[in-house]
């Protein structure tokens, strides 16, 4: 791959230092080389230029959590699912498509049927199909009474730990379990768990003997407190978490994963399963919750990144919630770079722009260190040093 010289307006690095104005990137075989002022940098002989001059650069997004096939304004989320993989696959590429053209360069798929997020995520590395980087679930581990249960189901110890070990030989990259209830299904939305501690523990023991670790889908109650007692690495979602969860999540350094747009946008539950009374009183009740909680939550010291959760192109709409619940944009910028890759634990690859890492960077027209709305307007995205442009992510080299 050839050098590329890249020059940037205004530079957000990701790493804690101040923007730089007029910076200049090197990228050589898809890796950063080296960042600095352009007036004290010297361009590589043979170095291909790409122009940003007029425009704000960062490191690509990092979606903490999502799901590749599902698009939630259809509704029956499950039943997306547990469709044929051919039809899995069809979605998956004009989603992860949007995705990447919307900024997104990694993203952590959270659980699919059909291996299909292994395949696909192997599909994008050879570059059949156009995406972010994938790190990926294979299925999620689900009680056959349980939130989230799709083709399968495990019950049982032994049951979970097959699930897990099955994933992990398949590819995956970590664990996903869902411990508690969820928004779009109906019913209470529990804070109990459907699994139990050892369930849990098994779990959490498979992937760290794997080497990775384990992700709950847990709102608060006793089914979050179970998992973070557990080891998981990763709490999805939180809606209901109460301050003692929090301190406990801080204690155990467990990261808290915010998934917003998915209840609170309209073309979310709202428009797909919130055409139901019950889902739809869950959605506005969760609205109120999150509204009241989160902005304390945010501000507790606990460690946060983002996810959109299968909607599509909308990690700017997480990063602006941030910002509306008190976090500082610069903050929220971080929570979708840095921060992101920590919690997936990629950051010695991905989250910065430093020497070393993978050149995945964007370009955006305007500021959103000053209105962090103009993260809607991503006008080129970079991945491994490769340029894509357009709102359907053409590559560009």
């Amino acid at each position: 791959m050839s050098i590329r010289a890249i020059r940037c307006g205004t530079l957000f690095d990701g790493t804690g230092s101040a923007p730089i104005r007029d910076a200049l990137v090197v990228v050589d075989n898809g890796r950063i080389a080296a960042v600095g002022p352009a007036a004290h940098a010297a361009v590589p002989p043979g170095a291909a230029a790409l122009d940003l001059a007029n425009r704000f650069v960062m490191p690509g997004l990092v979606d903490c959590h999502s799901h590749a096939s599902i698009v939630p304004a259809l509704g029956d989320q499950i039943g997306q699912l547990c469709r044929g993989p051919v039809p899995q696959a069809l979605a998956a590429t004009v989603n992860l498509r949007a995705d990447l053209a919307a900024g997104t360069t990694t993203m952590r798929i959270m659980g699919e049927e059909h291996f299909l997020d292994v395949d696909v995520r192997d599909a994008i590395e050879a570059g059949v199909i156009v995406g972010p980087r994938l790190l990926v679930a294979g299925r999620g581990l689900a009680a056959d009474n349980g939130h989230g249960r799709a083709l399968a189901s495990y019950d049982g110890v032994d049951e979970v730990r097959r699930g897990a070990r099955e994933n992990l030989r398949r590819g995956a990259n970590h664990v996903k379990i869902f411990v508690t209830g969820g928004v779009s299904s109906p019913g209470a939305m529990s804070t109990s768990s459907a699994y139990t501690r050892d369930e849990i523990r098994a779990a959490v023991e498979e992937a760290e003997r794997a080497g990775t670790y384990a992700a709950a889908h847990a709102h608060g109650g006793a089914g979050l407190r179970l998992a973070v007692e557990a080891g998981v690495g990763t709490i999805e979602h939180g809606l209901l978490a109460s301050a003692e969860d929090i301190a406990l999540m801080i204690e155990r350094r467990v990261w808290l994963i915010c998934t917003f747009s998915i209840f609170m946008h309209p073309t979310g539950i709202e428009q797909g399963d919130g055409q139901r009374p019950a889902i739809m009183d869950k959605v506005r009740w969760a609205r109120r919750v999150v509204a009241e909680s989160f902005p304390r939550h945010l501000a507790s010291g606990i460690r946060f990144a983002c996810g959109t959760d299968s909607m599509h192109g909308l990690m700017p709409i997480e990063l602006e919630t941030l910002v509306r619940f008190g976090v500082p944009p610069r903050d929220a910028l971080l929570a979708g770079t840095r921060w992101g890759a920590e919690a997936c634990r990629i950051d010695d690859q991905v989250g910065t722009i430093a020497p070393g890492k993978r050149a995945d960077l964007i370009a955006i027209d305007g500021d959103p260190l000053k209105d962090i709305a103009a993260l809607r307007r991503v006008s080129l995205v970079v991945k491994d040093g490769v340029p894509y442009e357009g709102a359907f992510g053409r590559n560009g080299r």
